[in-house]
């Protein structure tokens, strides 16, 4: 059985950051073999040195969810101040990111919503779509999910994908919007075109449930791989699912249970079950 569109209203702070440094940039491309990771890794901290910006940004990400290197929070932060402190924007969003959370550094939530604002009065999507993500969430600050909707809205329009995501999501289910599923399908289109995982996977589900759009079990199909092969974990286990009872594919056992094991594998609880059966 399919699960219902997924949600930040089970918001997790370490998931949604997850899924925003992986979409956020293709120089983290956690499907890298390890070593072309690595030689990017040092490519990355050379540019970095040489006051390239974005570089330290991007080598922030991999140290702040550990693609082809060790996991260090304390050390993405130095990467993220470096980067904002050059102005580089996204830099400041990474930065506010770890302030908000305590990740490397004690946690200031007002130093990370003045973070969040100069990168998204900047331009910046990934500032605008985090101060959305924590006015939904009402977790650090009042909950707010009219202003979550304005600050999503700014991220896609500065061209954040998971800002698109987001908003499209807000459409679909009428949180302090008129409901508007087609329109919610259309922001999960742009987003999941954009690279967003949650993106792809919310799309496929709506096609799967026939919701905003035609019913099409294969459609939804596609877009479970596409977010799946994004490191959606929940996308993974739905297209073991579709695989298992030959929902707009064809069986095979053997791939599910493979499905299974790499959404187990990255804490979807519910696929280390459906692995057993």
């Amino acid at each position: 059985m399919l699960c219902p569109v997924e949600s930040c209203r089970s918001y997790c702070s370490n998931v949604f950051a997850v899924g925003l440094f992986s979409f956020l940039i293709s120089c983290s491309s956690l499907g890298a073999p390890k070593q072309q990771s690595s030689a990017n890794v040092a490519t990355l901290t050379a540019l970095c040195d040489k006051g390239i910006y974005l570089s330290c940004f991007a080598l922030g990400s991999k140290f702040a969810t550990g693609d082809g290197v060790a996991k260090d929070d304390a050390r993405a932060v130095a990467l993220f101040q470096r980067a904002c402190d050059g102005n580089n924007l996204q830099g400041c969003s990474g930065l506010g990111f770890m302030y908000e959370t305590g990740s490397g550094v004690a946690q200031d939530v007002p130093h990370a919503l003045t973070l969040y604002r100069r990168a998204c009065n900047g331009g910046d999507g990934l500032g605008c779509t985090f101060l959305g993500g924590m006015f939904e969430s009402g977790e650090r600050i009042a909950k707010d999910e009219a202003s979550a909707v304005e600050f999503y809205q700014q991220g896609c329009d500065h061209g954040n994908a998971m800002g698109c995501g987001e908003l499209g999501r807000m459409y679909f289910y009428g949180t302090s919007v008129a409901k508007d599923e087609k329109r919610g399908v259309a922001l999960y289109q742009r987003a999941c075109d954009g690279g967003d995982a949650r993106g792809c996977n919310n799309l496929g589900l709506a096609y799967a449930a026939g919701s905003g759009v035609s019913k099409d079990d294969a459609r939804a199909a596609t877009f479970f791989q596409r977010a799946c092969d994004g490191n959606s974990a929940d996308a993974c286990d739905t297209l073991g699912v579709a695989y298992e009872t030959g929902t707009g594919v064809a069986k095979d056992r053997a791939r599910a249970l493979a499905l299974y094991q790499k959404a187990c594998g990255n804490g979807v609880k519910k696929a280390c079950v459906d692995a057993k059966r």
